[in-house]
């Protein structure tokens, strides 16, 4: 199989994350399997689960930027949290950044596993590094009369 940079197997892997639901793979397997996507193809002697788990937190990150622009449907109107007092705002702000931190380490823990996965499946593949020889030197001499 042709091997890439870990920059062009994180954004193969994104596509694939992207198509996925297409063919009906969705929820933690979609994720999973990017991190797999993402650790399998790329060069050998770079392979790790991190190249998952970095695939992985690019699209929690995407995500989570994504769902800021986009507003729920909610049936009624809430009220504007500065009128309900400064605390409220405060504390709005505060379950906002802890929700991206928490939903970003998701998407990375769920990334890793799947290039663990992967590193499994090429863990024979791997060429195998063999410490060169040390010759020996001895240096206690021995006369003989």
């Amino acid at each position: 199989m042709t091997k890439y940079s870990i920059e062009v197997a994180v954004i193969i892997s994104i596509i694939v994350y992207l198509i996925l639901p297409f063919i009906g793979i969705k929820g933690i397997a979609q994720i999973i399997i990017m991190g797999f996507v993402a650790t399998y193809i790329t060069v050998t002697e770079k392979t790790s689960y991190k190249i998952g788990a970095i695939a992985a937190g690019a699209i929690g990150t995407l995500f989570a930027f994504y769902s800021f622009f986009t507003g729920p449907d909610l049936p009624y109107q809430l009220p504007n949290p500065l009128q309900l007092g400064l605390g409220v705002a405060v504390d709005s702000f505060f379950t906002i950044i802890m929700g991206l931190i928490i939903s970003i380490l998701i998407y990375v823990a769920l990334g890793a596993i799947g290039g663990y996965i992967a590193e499994l499946f090429l863990s024979d593949k791997k060429p195998k590094k063999q410490a060169p020889k040390k010759h020996r030197r001895d240096l206690n001499r021995v006369e003989y009369f």
